[in-house]
């Protein structure tokens, strides 16, 4: 029996950052596609990383942790290394920054219904007591949303950034080279970042023209929102902002328009 694989025959980018395009990649492959791997995005530790561990010896003064995503986790963890106290109760932003959290050993206490800050801060704020304290640990693009809500209904929210996002030069050749030779059928961003980063190269090298008929696919809404910004045509974006959920969501687009 011939198994069914509906990306056969499509070529597709995954930009998602470096150590992090293996769950795509198989689900991809799965599917029948062929994915192209390019990183849009690579991670350091942050600078001055002796006052970073300076601040993060002092959770437990704070009631509440919250991590946005996977790599705070890792990045957590890498600077605190195994020397932990007692850590406050932990707040996450879904699935995958719980699943991370649990390789470490922790439970999350709180994962919102939706995994955006949006709904995240509507359903969090109501476990805060007036006062409360709480800090976000993050990374150097992300939003300043989760915070900003935290301080305006009363309680205290602290932001430490843990690490930085940047643009791996290797991935700038490779992604001009791909578009140039015209070997894309559909681009994935898993975030706003790898859409900024994607324009940033795409701008520079004025290859506009040539991703005009690309299908676009976003994990989310921002991930979308940040997308239609820069005037990209987004034509998948999942209910449940997961991978698989994209993946299903494409093979159901590219099923509708066949």
């Amino acid at each position: 029996m011939t198994p069914f694989l509906p990306l056969k025959d499509y070529r597709i980018l995954i930009t998602r950052g470096k150590g992090q395009a293996e769950g795509l990649q198989t689900l991809i492959e799965r599917s029948g596609g062929t994915p192209l791997l390019v990183p849009l995005l690579d991670f350091t530790l942050p600078e001055r990383l002796g006052e970073v561990k300076e601040r993060l010896g002092q959770l437990n003064s704070y009631d509440w942790l919250i991590l946005t995503s996977k790599n705070g986790v890792d990045f957590l963890f890498e600077i605190l290394g195994t020397q932990l106290d007692v850590l406050p109760k932990i707040a996450v932003i879904g699935s995958k920054t719980e699943e991370a959290l649990n390789g470490y050993g922790y439970e999350a206490d709180f994962i919102p219904s939706e995994y955006v800050a949006e709904r995240f801060v509507i359903e969090f704020i109501k476990l805060l007591e007036p006062g409360g304290r709480v800090l976000l640990a993050k990374g150097n693009l992300a939003r300043t949303v989760i915070a900003e809500a935290i301080n305006e209904k009363g309680a205290s929210c602290d932001e430490i950034i843990i690490y930085h996002t940047i643009l791996p030069e290797e991935s700038e050749r490779e992604l001009v080279q791909l578009i140039l030779s015209r070997e894309i059928d559909i681009i994935t961003f898993t975030s706003s970042s790898t859409v900024n980063h994607f324009i940033q190269i795409i701008e520079q090298y004025e290859l506009n023209t040539y991703i005009e008929n690309l299908i676009i696919a976003c994990i989310g809404p921002i991930c979308a929102k940040t997308a239609t910004k820069h005037g990209l045509h987004v034509a998948v974006c999942p209910d449940v902002y997961t991978t698989e959920a994209m993946v299903e969501e494409v093979i159901r687009y590219i099923g509708k328009e066949n």
